[in-house]
């Protein structure tokens, strides 16, 4: 079925399933929101397909949508999401799996914090995702209406599976088990099919005269960065200071409980100067 002004095509069960989900959201009462996993590895189409469903959610709503409702980073799509309602709103994971344990860990605690407390802003929420094994089972099987697995055949993408709520549940313990993601056997038969390549200049009926793909590309990069520790918006004098507080860490593991005046000269740094140092308060012994 041709949809949106752009005209491109959604399968029909798919619509039907995602008709269900604007109910929800459209609904005076009680206050829901609806948050929908879009799954599959990198590059197999999941920020293709849920820009797709977010045009055509726009058109059933009434709700704006364009690249600005996209975000790679957790804390401005929390700040946008907290200071607006009725929005379309996609967080498209950057590189979520590469992430370090403590980075990855308040991401998450932060995306959890959020849905957990969002459902009367009545947001229609998209997450893509890598492997939904690196999810918390709130944010697998308790949270959303439903998932979308997409995938490649013969390495060709823009392949797509269903799998709704109370089936997700089973998915997991099927991971947690037997370590198996056993997409198929938990699929609503019916609901799987194509979708379009919307973001591609080649395809006849994209969206790229509304959607800016650059500023997607530049939000992805800046997240991708700040991931790796590269934040763009630090200054020299933070970046220095964060290897000055690296040295400092890895010298007092290398030293048996050290003086001040040995601890300077280890590290090559006046003893006056790490007394007025205002960002660390170092005794007499380090203990």
């Amino acid at each position: 079925m041709k949809v949106t002004r752009f005209n491109y095509y959604l399968n029909e069960f798919l619509i039907s399933k995602l008709d269900l989900m604007i109910d929800r959201v459209k609904k005076p009462q009680p206050k829901l929101d609806c948050f929908l996993l879009i799954e599959g590895k990198e590059g197999e189409g999941k920020t293709t397909l849920s820009i797709a469903c977010g045009y055509y959610i726009s058109e059933k709503t009434g709700r704006s949508f364009n690249h600005t409702n996209v975000f790679a980073d957790v804390e401005k799509l929390i700040k946008f999401a907290q200071e607006t309602e009725e929005q379309i709103i996609i967080w498209d994971e950057p590189a979520l799996h590469a992430l370090s344990g403590d980075h990855a860990s308040k991401t998450l605690k932060d995306l959890t914090r959020f849905l957990m407390m969002a459902r009367k802003k009545r947001h229609f929420i998209i997450i893509n995702v890598t492997y939904f094994n690196k999810f918390n089972d709130y944010l697998i099987w308790q949270r959303p209406v439903g998932m979308i697995h997409v995938y490649a055949k013969d390495n060709i993408p823009g392949y797509y599976i269903y799998i709704k709520q109370k089936n997700l549940e089973r998915l997991w313990q099927d991971w947690r088990k037997y370590r198996q993601r056993n997409y198929s056997k938990w699929a609503v038969p019916g609901v799987r099919g194509t979708f379009p390549d919307v973001l591609n200049p080649d395809y006849e009926f994209n969206v790229l005269g509304d959607f800016d793909i650059n500023y997607y590309e530049k939000q992805k990069d800046d997240a991708i960065r700040r991931i790796s520790g590269n934040n763009p918006t630090e200054s020299d004098a933070s970046l220095e200071l964060k290897k000055f507080k690296r040295e400092v860490r890895w010298a007092i593991a290398k030293m048996k409980k050290p003086t001040l005046q040995e601890f300077a000269e280890k590290i090559g740094i006046n003893e006056r100067t790490i007394r007025r140092w205002g960002e660390f308060e170092i005794p007499e012994e380090i203990i």
